[in-house]
């Protein structure tokens, strides 16, 4: 009796599986894809170790397979079906053994780029003194460069079958660089980190630092903005923004004139300092007559420049960077706050296409 229940529910199982794939592939199939070429760079001693060429290959297609599952499967709002694949042609380099020499070939492959067989770069080094992954971009031919660090100890296609996270799914984070995404890590602030309200900022879970096998809502719609845009647009951090954001201050109905609004940004965590809330203002204003301070120029408010008034020091601002700005409204003995991440702003105006953000406060 219990082995047949035991083949009764792997059977039911097989079927639910079954239906789910068809389900899958159904919606997949009713969305347009967006295909993004990654010219991949392995030293000839690396890919050697590896089996070879042919085993090298066909290695690296089934780990391309499992990053576009992770991409596609985690909860998401895309528009479109995103798929990375490899280009048929390695670039194959050789550092003859001295490990010193990765960064010699890591440097070149931010040169230039024949973009119409490439749209990114994915550089491997497979025998590395220190593992890592990163991303940069500023790539000659506007490219962005993956760049995948491990040990020889460590296989990079066998480190985690899908979907448990392994380099499938962390260079899948690095390919939410490449589509214009930022470290959702970034933005988490402890609540004994905010001297001025006390409460924590958590940005929601993304694969992007804050979570797995899910999207926030901000990295799906950049994604679906930027699917088109096999190399980002250099003005991309200023084209996500609305125009203005426009703050009221009321009480019992009423607006509040000479309220003050202070934003306290936060920073990343660097060798000086936590995440955490900057406690000085960067910004003070009045409200005006109908209880409304309006701020503009929002990618400068949120990148000031070098000689901007009441920023950090310069070895206490990673990034030279605002990732948040914790409001205040204060009117007599009444305060309230407001969190406002860059990525909130953008998220909604990639969202709505609305150019004003508005927040009330009701002291």
């Amino acid at each position: 009796m219990n082995v047949m229940n035991r083949k009764n529910q792997l059977f039911l199982l097989f079927i639910v599986f079954v239906i789910m794939q068809n389900f899958n592939m159904k919606v997949y199939a009713q969305k347009d894809t967006i295909t993004y070429r990654a010219q991949v760079w392995v030293d000839k001693t690396d890919m050697e170790r590896y089996g070879g060429e042919a085993d090298f290959k066909r290695n690296l297609k089934k780990m391309f397979d499992n990053t576009n599952r992770f991409w596609n499967e985690s909860k998401n709002k895309f528009n479109y079906y995103f798929k990375f694949i490899p280009v048929e042609e390695l670039y194959v380099y050789d550092i003859k053994g001295d490990k010193d020499k990765y960064e010699d070939f890591r440097r070149m492959a931010f040169g230039e780029m024949d973009t119409t067989k490439a749209d990114f770069i994915l550089f491997l080094a497979l025998d590395a003194k220190n593992g890592g992954l990163s991303c940069g971009g500023g790539g000659k031919s506007g490219q962005s460069v993956v760049m995948c660090y491990t040990k020889a100890n460590h296989n990079i296609f066998t480190d985690a079958l899908y979907p448990n996270q392994g380099t499938y799914s962390n260079l899948g984070h690095e390919y939410g660089h490449v589509r214009g995404a930022t470290d959702l890590y970034q933005y988490m602030i402890a609540a004994e980190d905010n001297p001025i309200s006390h409460e924590k900022l958590f940005p929601g879970k993304c694969n992007m630092g804050t979570g797995f096998g899910e999207w926030s809502d901000y990295c799906s719609a950049l994604f679906n903005y930027t699917a088109n845009m096999k190399q980002l647009d250099k003005n991309l951090g200023e084209m996500i923004f609305p125009k203005k954001v426009v703050i009221k201050v009321v009480k019992y109905g009423k607006a509040l004139e000479n309220a003050e609004i202070n934003l306290y940004g936060t920073r990343a965590g660097g060798k000086n300092n936590n995440r955490d809330v900057y406690p000085k203002p960067y910004i003070t204003l009045k409200t005006n007559n109908r209880g409304i301070v309006e701020l503009t120029d929002l990618y400068s408010l949120y990148h000031p420049h070098k000689d901007a008034l009441n920023l950090p020091p310069e070895n206490q601002f990673p990034y030279s960077y605002w990732f948040s700005f914790l409001i205040e409204s204060k009117y007599n003995n009444d305060r309230k706050y407001y969190w406002l991440p860059d990525i909130e702003l953008q998220k909604e105006y990639l969202t709505t296409g609305n150019e004003t953000y508005y927040i009330t406060f009701n002291l």
